[in-house]
């Protein structure tokens, strides 16, 4: 597994990383409790060192999992974890609920690290990021929050997670973010500039989220793919299904290789951005973790095929 550098914190960490958010059991479909600790500690024994979750996560679920998964390795592991929506509010989107509230006072985002450094079973979160931009009218607030709790040693980095284009450039101008985290895949590349490029300039780290599209650029969709109820891509309009399905056919067609699967010619052309310090897809088989792993160090993506890649999106 190759290492790269987490911006200018200092620190290195693996080039593929795990999400967990499935790993909550609330919108991917259900996963034991054993299963996703004997898969994370299978990520951990095959190089992974990189770990993205959130409080909201199987309401946390998840936060607790790798507090127990990693309980003997906390200094071998990186974990980045979130805050901001209501913590029981993961399931929202398969359930058909309402859009959850998001919290970033300064006493919501205490009491909400003291509940993540409970569940992860550390003294110290590494990577702690809002979940969401905050609101303008709470921004200086809580970004000042963020800044306290670094200088009493409960947090060691923050970052920022979604958002648009304008949100990630005003909080890489006035802000002390570590790190953005956002969507960039072959389907999907608005960030790439010049968010990607003015975090790069500014040593800022870049962590891909849904790396595969959700599962689109898994190879393993099909137009008569069902959707378990607590799935939320059963949500998806069929139309976008569809559609996606029809350009991972051509891009099928660009990197077809025998020496590469399609979700890893999807995380080689992620990792080709210079931006990019980790790539986070999320993992619910040991067989998924291989093919992740297996990408770190692989040929990778030709020039060519890489240009037009970036034209197609």
């Amino acid at each position: 597994m190759r290492q790269r550098k987490l911006g200018n914190t200092g620190l290195n960490v693996s080039e593929i990383g795990m999400g967990t958010w499935e790993l909550g059991g609330r919108e991917w479909g259900d996963i034991a409790e054993a299963e996703a600790v004997t898969l994370l500690r299978y990520a951990f024994d095959n190089g992974v060192t990189y770990y993205d979750t959130a409080d909201q996560y199987g309401g946390g679920r998840a936060e607790r999992l790798l507090g127990e998964a990693f309980s003997k390795h906390r200094d071998a592991v990186f974990i980045a974890t979130k805050l901001g929506f209501e913590l029981d509010s993961d399931g929202w989107i398969s359930h058909g609920w309402k859009h959850p509230a998001f919290n970033v006072s300064r006493a919501y985002i205490r009491e909400a690290v003291e509940g993540s450094l409970s569940r992860l079973r550390r003294d110290v979160i590494d990577m702690y990021q809002f979940h969401a931009p905050p609101p303008a009218a709470a921004w200086d607030e809580a970004f000042g929050t963020m800044e306290a709790l670094k200088a009493e040693g409960k947090i060691r980095f923050y970052g920022l997670c979604l958002g648009s284009e304008a949100d990630a450039l005003k909080a890489m101008a006035e802000t002390g973010i570590s790190s953005l985290m956002l969507t960039y895949n072959m389907l999907t590349q608005e960030m790439a500039d010049p968010v990607m490029k003015t975090a790069h300039e500014n040593g800022i780290a870049v962590v891909v989220r849904q790396p595969l599209s959700s599962g689109g650029l898994s190879g393993n969709l099909t137009p008569d793919t069902v959707f378990a109820e607590n799935d939320y891509r059963k949500t998806w309009p069929r139309e976008k299904l569809l559609a996606d399905l029809a350009r991972v056919e051509e891009i099928k067609a660009l990197v077809a290789d025998d020496a590469r699967t399609l979700p890893q010619a999807a995380l080689q052309f992620i990792l080709s951005h210079p931006a990019v310090c980790s790539v986070v897809p999320g993992m619910m088989t040991l067989a998924q973790v291989d093919d992740g792993v297996a990408a770190s160090g692989a040929t990778p993506l030709s020039d060519a095929v890489l240009q037009q890649l970036r034209r197609r999106a």
